[in-house]
């Protein structure tokens, strides 16, 4: 039951995604620390705002460049570190005068088999089985996919409702608003002719 609850947790702490919001101008970066051979995986999508692009640069140790891309709107990128140091994901909304850009990301490294065969590089005793940790680095990655698509549904789900209910209350203040101006406008149009028509008595 234990080893139920720590894979569990493993998997989740793995599957661990964010959701931020770049300001015009503003420039975020997140940073994380790979060995040599550790799998890095970063994926992310721009949920709102403008065109749905924002910067993207990726870069190693010693500021090695990676990736770049001043406008993008959706990625993912897994590679193998080859270098041990630390490795930066940075966001930028620089092309954007006024509009904020909301997006979800996942940044996760998942440690080389070797880690957990050498004990004096682990910290803990928590996963002693190579083969189980293969298996959860492989499962936790693609949970961690289907985490993301699924906050970035709920999300969309979230914004249509809203929509809805806007357009809901519009019809039903019309509906309220449209009879009322056409009583209305008849009540005037009665008394205008009414007056119109009536016939002074001049004594």
């Amino acid at each position: 039951m234990l080893s139920v609850m720590v894979f569990v947790l493993a998997l989740l702490q793995a599957a661990s995604g964010f959701i931020i919001t770049v300001d015009a101008h503003e420039e975020m970066c997140f940073y994380d620390r790979a060995n040599v051979g550790d799998k890095v995986t970063m994926s992310f999508e721009v949920m709102e705002g403008g065109f749905k692009d924002v910067g993207v640069e990726i870069s190693g140790p010693d500021d090695d460049r990676l990736h770049h891309s001043a406008q993008d709107t959706l990625g993912s990128f897994t590679f193998t570190a080859m270098k041990e140091g630390q490795y930066q994901l940075c966001f930028d909304n620089k092309m954007s005068t006024l509009t904020p850009k909301i997006l979800m990301f996942q940044f996760h490294v998942a440690r080389a088999i070797e880690f957990y065969m050498d004990s004096s590089k682990r910290g803990d005793d928590v996963i002693e089985q190579t083969a189980v940790q293969s298996m959860i680095n492989e499962l936790s990655a693609k949970l961690g996919a289907v985490k993301m698509e699924q906050e970035y549904m709920h999300f969309r789900y979230r914004g249509h409702l809203e929509v809805s209910d806007m357009v809901e209350l519009r019809v039903l203040a019309w509906s309220i608003f449209g009879p009322m101006l056409l009583i209305i406008t008849a009540i005037l149009e009665v008394y205008y002719l009414k007056n119109f028509f009536e016939v002074k008595r001049v004594v």
